[in-house]
């Protein structure tokens, strides 16, 4: 079960992906950075994610997305740490144009409930 504060941190500045008919957020680039720098000591993982263009009509899926496995030689706390940072990298060198506004869904090891 997800604490109560990460679950906070994760909900603050989402973007809530229902009204385009998927049970999901997402963050701006920006905020997803910040985002995963918060919860960066927190005791969660990063899965992977999805890449979308924000218009004002329709989400449309750009086929980007990136995925952090757990390595067997790796413990949990030290697998949460490397896909948290593997997550970053990737946003982090993710080419937006100004006038685009990409947004980035994130799949963590734990459900998080809107």
């Amino acid at each position: 079960m997800l604490n109560q504060k990460i679950k906070d941190k994760i909900t603050k500045n989402s973007i809530s992906l229902e009204g385009y008919g998927l049970n999901d957020l997402a963050w701006s680039k920006e905020n997803a950075k910040s985002l995963i720098t918060e919860i960066m000591k927190d005791k969660i993982g990063i899965l992977g994610g999805d890449v979308y263009r924000l218009t004002p009509k329709r989400l449309e899926p750009l086929s980007d997305n990136w995925s952090c496995e757990p390595q067997e030689t790796e413990s949990e706390e030290e697998y949460y740490s490397r896909s948290k940072s593997e997550s970053l990298k990737y946003i982090e060198n993710y080419p937006v144009e100004p006038e685009e506004k990409i947004i980035f869904s994130i799949t963590f090891t734990e459900k998080i409930e809107q």
